[in-house]
């Protein structure tokens, strides 16, 4: 399911900023934003959009986002923090909407990572090449393929075409919600024992196998949204990095013996890949490595204080546990300054928090606000 970039939702407080006569701060959910000074009143609805957003350049109500080619970041103006923004419900071709309702296909808005340039398809030759080594460096087999139907007859034989398969459907995507879009949760689960870790800032990456038939398994590796066939298919990366991390841990022989051990149908390991060419190397990683974040056993979380052992055992990291019984603190804005900290990997600010009950039956993130404002986020 898509992530709602665009939804309507309620005034819920006003504030003054110091030495702002024209602007003032308002809250939506757990969110603040500046706005026009007494555009909205307190209880009133309103078409909030999300950091991370690219809006709908054809848009004249967006027309002013021009300078900053369409994108919805964090910023800082008179001193205080404003994520995303905040528009009357007239923006909207009809009136009729009710508080929750997802508008982003309404207003054309995507996602900002969907704007990431798409890899360039590999042309036949250059696969034949990575595919075939020691068939391409042959003198007789590089002289044939001169001849343009000798090339084709080749390519037919050695590089058949496979139909892409899709993200499996017993996989669940990786996207935490963040604090902000559901802070209820504070006062749900107060003075309930939850799970700390580091949110790390790579390329979500998952791993799953399901059992078929009595000898018939399927393997996946997936980044975000797409099955990476193997390690030849082209992604955003120079290098498949999801097929690298799975032949560097040998996941596939992990998860089989995982899927044994609990007498499975399927199991699921997701995290994160960090490093060399990813995210600009925040971590200053020599090369690259996996950390993981779940594991699934049928369609059933572990507890990460438990999956952190069982992945131990075959020389897999977890990302950092900062606390495994933390309380969480009673307003939105004291759990976002928590997550503001240095990374336990290296001396560089984390992005954010990543908390989960033990039961696995809630979990948040919190992004660290002077993270997305040294990286312009």
């Amino acid at each position: 399911m898509a992530r709602a970039l665009a939804h309507v939702e309620q005034i819920v407080w006003k504030k003054p900023i110091e030495g702002a006569d024209r602007i003032e701060l308002v809250g939506v959910l757990g969110w603040q934003c500046i706005a026009k000074k007494d555009e909205f009143q307190v209880g009133e609805p309103c078409v909030y959009i999300e950091i991370d957003s690219i809006v709908d350049k054809d848009n004249p109500d967006f027309a002013f986002l021009e300078k900053k080619h369409y994108k919805i970041k964090t910023m800082k103006m008179k001193g205080v923090i404003s994520q995303g923004i905040v528009f009357p419900m007239g923006i909207l071709p009809f009136p009729d909407y009710n508080i929750g309702d997802d508008v982003t296909s309404v207003l054309k808005i995507t996602q900002i990572e969907d704007d990431v340039p798409k890899a360039k398809p590999v042309d036949q030759m250059t696969r034949f090449k990575q595919q075939h080594k020691k068939l391409y460096n042959n003198k007789l087999i590089r002289y044939m393929m001169k001849y343009t139907w000798l090339r084709k007859l080749m390519f037919k034989f050695f590089i058949p075409k496979k139909k892409a398969k899709g993200f499996p459907d017993w996989i669940v995507k990786t996207d935490e919600t963040r604090l902000q879009n559901m802070p209820f949760v504070l006062e749900t689960f107060k003075d309930k024992p939850m799970v700390v870790t580091e949110k790390l800032d790579g390329t979500s990456t998952s791993f799953g196998l399901r059992k078929e038939k009595k000898r018939k398994y399927d393997f996946a590796v997936c980044s975000r949204n797409v099955r990476q066939a193997d390690i030849n298919q082209k992604c955003f990366y120079e290098d498949n990095v999801y097929h690298e991390m799975s032949n560097k841990y040998n996941i596939k022989s992990v998860l089989m013996t995982i899927l044994e051990r609990y007498n499975a149908t399927t199991v699921v390991l997701q995290g994160e890949t960090i490093g060399e060419s990813i995210q600009k190397n925040k971590y200053g990683l020599t090369g690259r490595d996996f950390y993981a974040f779940n594991l699934v056993v049928d369609g059933k979380k572990i507890d990460s204080t438990e999956a952190i052992n069982i992945v131990k055992e075959f020389g897999i990291k977890w990302v950092p546990i900062l606390d495994e019984n933390f309380i969480l603190l009673p307003t939105v804005n004291d759990m976002i300054q928590f997550a503001d900290g240095k990374s336990v990997l290296c001396d560089t600010l984390r992005e954010g928090l990543v908390i989960r009950d033990h039961d696995n039956t809630t979990s948040f993130k919190c992004i660290s606000n002077q993270f997305l404002l040294m990286h312009n986020l």
